[in-house]
């Protein structure tokens, strides 16, 4: 292989397992889970799941926190879980009748939940189009990013407390666009949509659920979406 060509070969044989990758997608909301929860996930064995674990550790897929007597895993970095939104939108394909996304517990993912600390899902696509609709959002189709109009700062500041100029970058991108699995169109990815989704958890618009990654979107979150964008879920 080329010098200048990255080497793709070692992460895609990480996650060509079938155990490693649900373990993986189980982590894509940005949460962290022990060991022993993400055995669980992925039906495997205690010491199958602890292998696992340590070859995507030692890939740098994963990183590992130690909080009192627990490990806790969690996805290495957003590039890792954009690259495993992606893989997800390639899997599914392109028709959404596919019974794999009609079974249980599938719609309450597909309406509102997390990818990697960002909204995703129905919530997710259509609050996205809507800042855009709005003037809060500029798309750069090119770049795959958005520029917040001095509109939407004002909006962000006013109503959600979030001073886009203010946010911590380092070397991430301000706002980009992610597409979602699930709907096939874009969501509001970046630094801003890490606050996005922030906000939306402290001030109560949505609520996290036990034992996954959809959201709950609460009677003030319904109130919310109606009032500033005449969206209805």
């Amino acid at each position: 292989m080329s010098d200048d060509l990255p080497d793709i070969s070692r992460l895609a044989s990480l996650l060509a397992d079938p155990g490693r990758s649900r373990m993986l997608l189980a982590l894509l909301g940005g949460q962290m889970a022990t060991a022993s929860d993400l055995a669980q996930v992925a039906n495997l064995s205690p010491q199958a799941a602890s292998n696992h674990l340590a070859r995507l550790l030692d890939g740098g897929v994963l990183r590992v926190e130690s909080r009192g007597r627990y490990r806790y895993y969690t996805l290495a970095n957003v590039q890792i879980a954009h690259a495993l939104e992606a893989l997800a939108v390639a899997a599914h394909g392109h028709d959404l009748s596919r019974p794999t996304l009609r079974r249980k517990g599938n719609g309450e993912i597909r309406l509102a939940r997390t990818c990697y600390r960002h909204l995703a899902g129905r919530l997710g696509t259509l609050l996205c189009e809507a800042m855009v609709a709005k003037g809060y959002l500029q798309p750069d189709a090119e770049a795959r990013a958005f520029a917040v109009t001095a509109s939407g700062q004002q909006w962000l500041q006013a109503t959600l407390a979030i001073d886009s100029t203010a946010l911590p970058l380092k070397r991430r991108e301000l706002a980009r666009a992610c597409l979602d699995w699930s709907e096939r169109r874009d969501h509001l990815a970046g630094v801003l949509g890490e606050a996005l989704c922030t906000a939306f958890v402290t001030q109560g618009l949505v609520q996290r659920r036990s034992g996954n990654r959809s959201l709950i979107v609460t009677a003030a979150g319904h109130h919310f979406l109606r009032q500033h964008f005449d969206l209805v879920l």
